[in-house]
């Protein structure tokens, strides 16, 4: 380029980075830029070289070229990775300053070796940081033509290497831009993906499901198995929606879920409702928050229990049924054994032709008639339909009446009663039969304790539940003897009938109420527990 005067400088420079800004603005990418950089440039001046190199990320003492033109193949590879301490551009990226190297072919600096085995006459390098401070590019313009630049020439390429920094991040924001809409796009389709399937499942599911929100109970969304359960047609949800919904005995049961619960798979409740069909239902119902798009909701699933519930209605009835023919194959013979020492004695008495009867063996007599007829009354208690007769007690109040009896019986062995009783709600007993287990409950206790022995009785509140608690210090039950004490006629009892806890057990299932026990060297807990509801 042939210098010329200040005014053609300027309208040169005008020009040179007219040119240049469109592409400056619309590249994107860095490769497209330079070419759009170098075309432009060497079409004005005697440039006919550019390298673009910058620090390597896993080695940063080398450089890496990453762009260049007018270069030949084998003059790229060896120019790919350089020591930063052998070139020019190292020397830039290191200092952070421009370097301008003029009449290249007759200098002997080891740092411009490589460019004069290239045949480039004059070079200058600019420092770019962009990106990472710590990775800085290094840009140098070449010439294999002239020994020096036109100070135009050098103020152009200054010029250009700032508003390439700018053009550089500008990229770079871009290409960022893109890497996170591809990465929220991806996430979009994995949720559209995710909801499609959910709601896929939530439809197709054979267990009632419902989505309401949380707040006032407004229904979002219902599945066909939830309508079949509650008896109506999506047509009547949508047409009576405040009668059939709103107004339905089972969402007014729906628990409230508790927010300062971390339990992930929520709150669980059984319920007994009537649907519009007239059917009753019994159902487990669990609830867990939802968090849609940022509006809780809550997912309410359903298990309904009604098949369930009657065949074990009606496998409890066999399972009595099969207890009264166990107790009917006892009694033949616990009943002739008595019957026979009777017998036997009447038979002697005959033989030996007495008549008046010796006061002892009529001692014996009656003991066993006694005891036949003990077992007789507790056989028939525990085989009889007897009808149970219901009314609200306080079980506080029953254990009261009956306790001068139970500490007399406790008297009468030394051993001590004690209690321990909580306010508790009323239910619905048969005061006779209650009466009856806790009396059984006790006696099987005092019978197990030692000396000093004691026995304590414990009422209080469990959830829904009335508990009652018989405790003991005997010995404990051992672990082969357990699984088998509800059996009828099982005892370990010398004169013992094996039918005292057997009819506990039926006493409790007639109210609905459950007994278990602990027990261990320490003594024995039997556990009761009675439905409020």
């Amino acid at each position: 380029m042939n210098p010329g005067t200040g005014e053609t400088d300027l309208k040169l420079k005008y020009q040179v980075l007219t040119e240049l800004q469109p592409g400056m603005l619309s590249s994107e990418t860095p490769s497209q830029l330079l070419t759009h950089v170098f075309d432009c440039i060497s079409s004005h001046f005697s440039v006919d070289l550019l390298l673009n190199y910058w620090v390597e990320e896993k080695f940063p003492y080398r450089l890496q070229l990453i762009h260049h033109r007018g270069v030949t193949h084998s003059e790229a590879e060896a120019l790919l990775s350089l020591d930063q301490g052998q070139t020019i551009c190292g020397t830039v990226i290191k200092s952070r300053t421009p370097y301008i190297s003029e009449h290249v072919q007759q200098t002997t600096d080891f740092h411009g070796r490589i460019l004069r085995q290239m045949g480039v006459r004059r070079y200058a390098c600019f420092p770019l940081v962009v990106f990472d401070e710590n990775r800085p590019f290094a840009l140098g313009f070449g010439s294999r033509t002239g020994d020096t630049f036109d100070p135009t020439e050098l103020e152009v390429l200054h010029l250009i290497s700032v508003q390439l920094e700018h053009a550089f991040a500008r990229i770079g924001r871009c290409e960022e831009l893109e890497r996170q809409n591809a990465a929220l796009a991806e996430t979009n389709r994995f949720l559209s993906s995710s909801e499609n399937r959910f709601a896929a499942i939530f439809a197709a599911s054979p267990h009632p499901m419902l989505i309401t929100t949380l707040e006032d109970r407004e229904v979002i969304e219902a599945n066909d198995a939830f309508l079949l359960l509650l008896g109506i047609t999506r047509l009547e949800m949508d047409t009576r929606y405040g009668e059939l919904i709103r107004g339905n005995e089972l969402m007014r049961q729906i628990p409230e879920p508790d927010e300062s619960s971390t339990v992930p798979e929520g709150i669980s409740r059984e319920i007994t409702f009537t649907n519009h069909a007239g059917e009753e239902k019994v159902c487990i119902l669990r609830t867990v928050r939802l968090d849609f798009n940022g509006e809780p909701l809550l997912l309410t699933m359903i298990s309904d229990l009604t098949e369930h519930k009657q065949y074990e209605h009606e496998l409890q009835r066999l399972s009595q049924l099969h207890l009264v023919g166990e107790v009917a194959a006892g009694i033949g013979h616990e009943v002739r054994n008595p019957m026979t020492t009777v017998r036997g004695f009447l038979q002697l008495m005959l033989m030996q032709g007495k008549n008046t009867l010796e006061p002892a063996y009529l001692q014996v007599m009656i003991e066993e008639l006694d005891r036949a007829n003990q077992i007789i009354t507790e056989f028939l208690s525990l085989a009889k339909d007897h009808m149970v007769q219901l009314k609200r007690e306080n079980l506080n109040d029953l254990i009261r009446k009956i306790l001068p009896l139970i500490e007399a019986d406790a008297s009468v062995t030394g051993k001590m009663i004690t209690t321990h009783l909580t306010p508790v709600e009323s239910i619905e007993v048969d005061d006779k039969q209650i009466t009856q287990l806790i009396l059984n409950f006790v006696r099987n206790a005092l019978e197990a304790t030692g000396e000093n022995g004691w026995i304590q009785l414990k009422t209080y509140m469990q959830e829904d539940r009335t508990v009652l608690v018989i405790e003991d210090n005997g010995p404990g039950i051992p672990a082969d003897v357990v699984e088998q004490i509800w059996k009828p006629f099982y005892t370990t009892k010398e004169n013992g009938s094996g039918l005292g806890l057997a009819i506990c057990f039926s006493i409790a299932n007639k109210h609905g109420a459950s007994i278990d026990l602990s027990t261990g060297k320490e003594g024995t807990a039997f556990y009761v527990r009675f439905r409020t509801h």
